[in-house]
């Protein structure tokens, strides 16, 4: 019952393990739901290192 994105090949096992998906629409897109915070690609890995500091309660200063 999660909302999550993963890498559009693998679209069909999400939605077949129960899980609603979230089109990645630009592939950088990241989500976080509850304690999960998911991204399809690459290029999302800002984003999703963004979105899991956030969810630890980790901020940065410089």
């Amino acid at each position: 019952g999660r909302k999550c994105t993963a890498y559009p090949a693998v679209k069909l096992n999400v939605v077949l393990s129960g899980a609603t998906w979230l089109e990645p629409d630009p592939i950088s897109r990241c989500f976080t739901d509850g304690n999960l915070v998911t991204g399809a690609a690459w290029p999302g890995h800002p984003e999703f290192i963004s979105q899991l500091m956030a969810l630890l309660g980790i901020q940065v200063s410089f």
